[in-house]
């Protein structure tokens, strides 16, 4: 009998050893047989189940070990796809972090390289072949990932989408893994795959902007970039990076590498002195640029609007200047901004912020879209705003304000800025609604987000509805408004629109996910 079980044993492990065998080999068969008839939405579906939800967000904010871990798992992931780090050396990239602004800054950045050579000779020859990574997107996932100024097709998304995506399968089922179905998270993903695109089509230049922080963000696997920047910093994401300005400058200055130039704008000086000690802990050239007037420009409209691109555009410039000088071998002289600068200068676009336009079905209201997101970035809209519409000040004018923000940030503060900043400026009606887009059945997969935790019972607008009469001046009145979707709140202005003989200026801002669904909603080309 215990021969007979030894043998019996014996019989089974064997046929088990090749069962695995064959089941792996037909695991990888079936990969490889799904790479054709791929489809955008797929593509988008398999990004959005890779999304943390809030509880893992949260948990991440508080592990010390989660953020070492960070960065050791982002290299395994680029080995799983074929790369080293130390690949991406060949980008020639231009690293850009900070806290406001610097989705504007590699915006600039990208459009000063790309336009360069328009108004010389060798402009053919001689073109920069850019590429762009940014976030957080509006409407479409694809504009997270620009080539010479334009976002990925439908098509180019889902080619690279899955050229990654069957890599890593391929990775676990060979390593045996299979069934844990080991992937990276929602941005670390679309941070491979933008690696994995510009290395594919070979830009000259990449610019790369840090998703959080920049200590422990995915984009930090970068060794050797040519220059990195830091726009202006302030107090956001303290439940990741902390609560103080000098912690905070702390995460941003972790992109600094040694001996590649780290430049900053004016800064709070004690977030500056954090900034100016890490790039001497690395033996980083570190220099402060100074802010350009409209003069000093030359008098030249920057084509983003609002003051404070001026503080982005004199970063940019000096990170296009660093660049310029080591890959053209092109001197500047002491002129403050290169003739050549100038249409990259004027012809950028950076949809969702300080963002004005009429649209030719709605000839009455317009748009003033922007995310901010901050106490200081909404200081910086209210600037904007009233600036933009002081020229029409008449009582013939009906405003109207559209706002959310995630449940964290105190959103009376944030409201207060714009109400507050211009009295004469005068809100007829506030709208409150949740940043889900659309009802369910026009639901559009771009726009899903897990990370944002809705409160069905619209808790959060309600509050923002009860206490929007004591956050603007005691002489106004002003009727409030809770939506459970941004498409029943600008559904209800456009009702609203035909049945009023005035102008409309609609305001939205507070969150750049409220920004993006307005615009799905109206159907704005970004």
């Amino acid at each position: 009998m215990k021969n007979f079980c030894y043998k019996y044993n014996r019989f089974l492990n064997f046929h088990q050893k090749y069962y695995f065998q064959f089941r792996k080999y037909t695991n990888l068969k079936s990969v490889l047989m799904q790479a054709e008839n791929r489809t955008y939405a797929q593509a988008v579906e398999g990004l959005n189940s890779l999304q943390s939800n809030a509880a893992v967000l949260k948990s991440i904010g508080k592990s010390n070990d989660r953020n070492s871990r960070s960065l050791p798992e982002m290299r395994e992931f680029c080995q799983k796809l074929g790369y080293e780090p130390h690949d991406f050396d060949s980008l020639n990239i231009i690293h850009v972090t900070g806290t406001k602004g610097k989705g504007s800054t590699c915006a600039l950045v990208e459009s000063i390289l790309r336009n360069f050579y328009s108004s010389r000779k060798e402009s053919m020859t001689n073109k920069i072949r850019t590429g762009l990574f940014t976030s957080p997107h509006l409407v479409a996932v694809r504009e997270r990932i620009c080539l010479d100024g334009t976002m990925l097709s439908e098509e180019e998304f889902t080619k690279y989408f899955f050229e990654c995506w069957d890599k890593l399968e391929l990775n676990n089922l060979q390593q045996g893994d299979e069934d844990k179905q080991i992937k990276p998270g929602y941005f670390r993903y679309i941070t491979l795959m933008a690696f994995h695109v510009f290395m594919k089509e070979k830009v000259d230049v990449a610019i790369m902007e840090v998703g959080i922080g920049g200590e422990y963000d995915s984009t930090n696997i970068i060794e050797k970039p040519t220059v990195c920047g830091v726009s202006s910093l302030g107090i956001d994401h303290q439940r990741y990076l902390g609560e103080t300005i000098d912690l905070i400058a702390w995460h941003k200055g972790g992109i600094f590498k040694a001996n590649v130039p780290a430049v900053t704008i004016d800064q709070p000086p004690i977030a500056f002195d954090v900034l100016k000690k890490r790039a001497k802990d690395v033996n980083a050239p570190f220099t402060q640029v100074e802010t350009h007037t409209k003069e000093s420009l030359g008098n030249i409209n920057i084509g983003l609007a609002g003051r404070h691109q001026l503080k982005n555009a004199s970063l940019a410039i000096e990170l296009c200047r660093i660049w310029l000088e080591k890959h053209r071998n092109i001197k500047f002289s002491n002129e403050k901004v290169p003739q050549e600068f100038v249409p990259g200068l004027t012809k950028v676009r950076w949809s969702g912020r300080s963002q004005q336009l009429v649209l030719e079905k709605y000839p009455k209201i317009t748009w003033f879209l922007d995310g901010a997101h901050t106490l200081e970035s909404m200081q910086v809209c209210a600037d904007w705003f009233s600036e933009a519409v002081i020229a029409k000040m008449d009582k013939s004018i009906e405003r109207i304000l559209v706002f959310n923000c995630t449940a964290d940030r105190n959103g009376a503060e944030m409201i207060k800025q714009i109400t507050s900043k211009n009295p004469y400026i005068h809100f007829d009606h506030a709208n409150f609604c949740t940043n889900i887009t659309f009802t369910t059945n026009q639901f559009k997969p771009d726009l899903q987000n897990n990370t944002i935790r809705i409160d069905e019972n619209l808790n959060f607008q309600k509050t923002l509805a009860e206490i929007w009469p004591t956050l603007i001046p005691k002489s106004q009145t002003s009727d409030a408004h809770v939506f459970p979707t941004i498409q029943n709140a600008i559904n209800w202005i456009l009702e609203h629109c035909k049945e009023s003989e005035r102008e409309v200026q609609v305001l939205v801002t507070g969150s750049l996910h409220l920004v993006g669904g307005v615009m799905a909603v109206l159907e704005i080309d970004v």
